[in-house]
C-alpha cells in the first residue's frame, strides 16, 4: 500500500547529540562540539564547559587530612577581603605605572600570611582570561618573597623602581606560578611500570599559566629599542634575570644560555655609566652568578666524559670590574671557585683514566701522547694549587663563627657504626655557605688522585683519611639542616644534594655512602621531588649505585654518560631532564688496584 517515509533532508551540517557543551544545552540550541571552544560560545565570549565523566581529585599522603573542596571558595574569598581590586593600565614598551603595579606589591604583601596556610589551588575565576588582576594578585600573594635571591630589589627603590613596573609584576607572576607548579606535585594517570618520581608530574595548571604570562611579557619586551633598554637599563636586567629563574627551573639550558648572554651583554652595554652605581643591579647580578653556577652544575651531571675532558675555565666576564666588585659577595666568591674545582678535579680524573686505565693498558699509549697527558696532569695540578690559596685567602677574609670554625668531623672506627651528630647554624644560608666550603676541600684534596697510583689497600686507605674527615664533617652540617629550608631557599643556587654527590665520588668510606642513602630516603615524602634543580628521586638512585659497587670491593671515581644529550629536554611536565638508563662508571677494584671502566645500567 504505503511505501515508507522519505528521511527528513539534513538542512546543516551540525551534528545532533547529546554530549555538547554545558552553555549550548542550558539555551537549548545545537552545539557544534568544537574544540576547545564550540562555535557560540565562542561568538558569544563565554566559557565553553565541557560535561566530562571524569572526577579529577589532588592526592595527599594518608598521613595529611584531605581538603574540603570548599577551601577552594574560602581562598577566593579571603582574596577579596584581604586584597582590593586595582585596575590594570596596559603597558606598551617600557612605560611604567607606579600607581597599579606598586599598589599590587603592598596588598600581595598583605595577604601572604593569611594565604600561606590556604589550599594554593587557583579558582576557575581567577584564571588570566578571565580576570587578570585577580590571578595576577592571587600569585603575588601565594609565594613568600624571601624566597627570591635579591630581596633588596623588592624592598628598596624610588617611585620608579622595579616593583612599580607591570612588566616586572607580571614577571614575578609567572615565577611565582612556576614554583608553585614544581612544588605541588600531581599524580599521573597509570602509565606503564613507572615508579618514583614518574608516577608524578609538576601542577599542569599553574605550569600553564607561567607559560602564558612569561609569554606575555616576552612579546611586550620583543618591542623594546635599544632607547627603551638606554632608558630602563634596571628593569631591562631585572626581567631578564627573572626569565633566567624560569629557564632554570624548566632545565632549559639553550634558552638559558640565550637569556643569560642577553644580560650580559646588557651589563656591558650599560655598566659603566647606569647600572655600576646602582645597589639593585649588584643584587640582581649576584642571583645571576649563582644561577648561572646552579645551571653549570646541573650540566655536570650528567654529560660524556669527552665533555668534561677540555671544558672551559669558570670565569664571570671581567669586562665590567666595577659592578663586578660591588657584586663580589661571599657566596657568589665560594660558588666560582668551587665549580671552577669541580672543572678541574674532573679533567684530573679523566686524564688518569687516560693514563692508567683499561684503555691505556690495552692501547699501549705512546711515549709522545703519555708525555702529553702528564704534562695535562701537571698543570691541572698547578690551576689546583691555585685554587688552594685562593680559598685559603676567602677563608681569612669571610671567616666563620668559632663554633663551626673549630668544629671536628666525628672520626670512627672501620668497624663502629658511623654516628653523624648534627651541627646547627645560625642561619639555612650560613650552613650551605658553610657545605660550600668543606665541598671545596674535599675537592681540592690531592689524596683521592694520589691514591690511583698505588695498589696497596693501606696506602689507599691512608690516602683518603682527611676526605673522609672533611666528609663526615659535612654529613653533621647536613643533619642540622631542615629539608624543607633546603627545597625553598636553594631554588636557584646549588643544592646541598648536588654537593653531596659530589663529595660522595670522592670519599672511601663504605659508612657514608650508607648514611647518605638512609638520609636521602627519610627526605623523599611525596611532597618534594627536586632540591637545587635536581631531582631527587635520580640523585637516589645514584648513591644506591655507588653503595653498590662500594659493597662489591670497587671505588667509583667519575659517572659519564654513554652519549651526550646536551643536558637533556627540559623538565616542561616532569620533575628530570634527563632520562638516565646506563652510565659510564669509571672504577678502581680495591684489592687488585686497578682503574677500568664500564657500562652499567640503572
Amino acid at each position: 500500500m504505503y511505501k515508507p517515509t522519505k528521511p527528513r533532508p539534513k538542512k546543516t551540517n551540525i551534528t545532533r547529540t547529546r554530549t555538547g557543551c554545558l552553555g549550548c544545552r542550558d539555551r537549548r540550541v545545537k552545539c557544534d562540539n568544537l574544540k576547545p571552544i564550540c562555535g557560540r560560545c565562542q561568538r558569544l565570549g563565554g566559557e565553553c564547559k565541557q560535561d566530562t565523566a571524569f572526577k579529577f581529585c589532588q592526592v595527599y599522603q594518608p598521613s595529611v587530612r584531605p581538603k574540603p573542596t570548599k577551601n577552594c571558595e574560602k581562598t577566593r574569598g579571603a582574596l577579596d577581603l584581604e586584597l582590593p581590586t586595582a585596575n590594570r593600565i596596559p603597558e606598551d614598551g617600557a612605560n611604567l605605572s607606579a600607581e597599579t603595579a606598586g599598589r599590587t606589591f603592598v596588598d600581595a604583601q598583605a595577604g601572604l600570611v593569611a594565604l600561606r596556610r590556604s589550599a594554593l589551588t587557583i579558582p576557575q575565576s581567577l584564571m588570566p582570561r578571565t580576570n587578570p588582576v585577580d590571578a595576577a594578585r592571587f600569585y603575588l600573594a601565594a609565594w613568600d618573597w624571601k624566597y627570591l635571591v635579591p630581596p633588596s630589589v623588592l624592598c628598596t627603590g624610588n617611585v620608579f623602581s622595579l616593583r612599580s613596573s607591570p612588566l616586572f609584576a607580571d614577571m614575578m607572576v609567572a615565577l611565582s606560578a612556576s614554583h608553585l607548579s614544581r612544588t605541588s606535585p600531581q599524580r599521573r594517570l597509570p602509565m606503564g611500570s613507572s615508579t618514583g618520581a614518574q608516577n608524578f608530574r609538576p601542577n599542569p595548571g599553574h605550569e600553564s599559566l607561567s607559560g602564558e604570562f612569561y609569554g606575555s611579557v616576552m612579546r611586550k619586551m620583543t618591542r623594546w629599542s635599544a632607547q627603551d633598554f638606554g632608558s630602563h637599563p634596571l628593569l631591562g636586567l631585572a626581567l631578564i634575570t627573572l626569565f633566567c629563574f624560569i629557564e632554570s627551573s624548566m632545565g632549559s639550558f639553550p634558552t638559558f644560555e640565550l637569556h643569560y648572554d642577553g644580560a650580559t651583554q646588557l651589563i656591558r652595554n650599560y655598566a659603566a655609566r647606569t647600572l655600576a652605581k646602582d645597589g639593585q643591579a649588584a643584587d640582581l647580578v649576584k642571583a645571576l652568578i649563582e644561577v648561572r653556577m646552579q645551571m653549570w652544575w646541573r650540566r655536570v651531571y650528567f654529560g660524556t666524559a669527552e665533555f668534561h675532558r677540555n671544558r672551559p675555565a669558570v670565569l664571570f666576564d671581567l669586562s665590567f670590574p666595577d659592578l663586578l666588585a660591588r657584586a663580589e659577595s661571599r657566596r657568589t666568591s665560594i660558588l666560582l671557585m668551587l665549580c671552577e674545582s669541580h672543572r678541574i678535579h674532573n679533567a684530573a680524573i679523566i686524564a688518569h683514566w687516560d693514563l692508567y686505565g683499561d684503555e691505556g693498558r690495552n692501547c699501549s699509549v705512546e711515549d709522545q701522547n703519555k708525555e702529553k697527558i702528564l704534562q695535562k696532569i701537571d698543570s691541572l695540578d698547578q690551576l689546583m694549587g691555585g685554587e688552594r690559596d685562593r680559598l685559603d685567602a676567602w677563608s681569612q677574609i669571610h671567616a666563620f663563627p668559632s663554633a663551626i670554625r673549630n668544629s671536628e668531623a666525628n672520626l670512627h672506627s672501620a668497624a663502629a657504626p658511623l654516628e653523624v651528630l648534627p651541627l646547627h647554624t645560625s642561619s639555612h644560608d650560613e650552613a650551605m655557605t658553610f657545605s660550600y666550603y668543606i665541598a671545596l676541600r674535599v675537592l681540592q684534596q690531592s689524596g683521592p688522585l694520589d691514591s690511583l697510583r698505588v695498589q696497596s689497600p693501606g696506602e689507599i686507605r691512608e690516602s683518603y683519611k682527611e676526605v673522609d674527615s672533611w666528609i663526615q664533617l659535612l654529613l653533621r652540617v647536613i643533619a642540622g639542616m631542615d629539608w624543607n629550608n633546603c627545597v625553598h631557599f636553594n631554588m636557584y643556587t646549588i643544592g646541598i644534594t648536588g654537593v653531596l654527590l659530589a663529595c660522595l665520588l670522592r670519599s672511601h668510606d663504605p659508612a657514608i655512602g650508607l648514611w647518605c642513602e638512609e638520609w636521602l630516603q627519610s627526605c623523599l615524602d611525596g611532597s618534594s621531588f627536586e632540591e637545587g634543580g635536581f631531582p631527587v628521586c635520580q640523585t637516589m638512585s645514584i648513591i644506591r649505585l655507588i653503595n653498590d659497587e662500594r659493597s662489591q670491593g670497587r671505588d667509583t671515581f667519575g659517572l659519564f654518560q654513554t652519549i651526550e644529550d646536551g643536558g637533556g629536554s627540559g623538565k616542561f611536565g616532569s620533575y628530570q631532564s634527563q632520562a638516565l638508563s646506563s652510565l659510564v662508571v669509571y672504577s678502581r677494584c680495591r684489592k687488585a688496584g686497578i682503574l677500568y671502566s664500564r657500562c652499567i645500567s640503572i
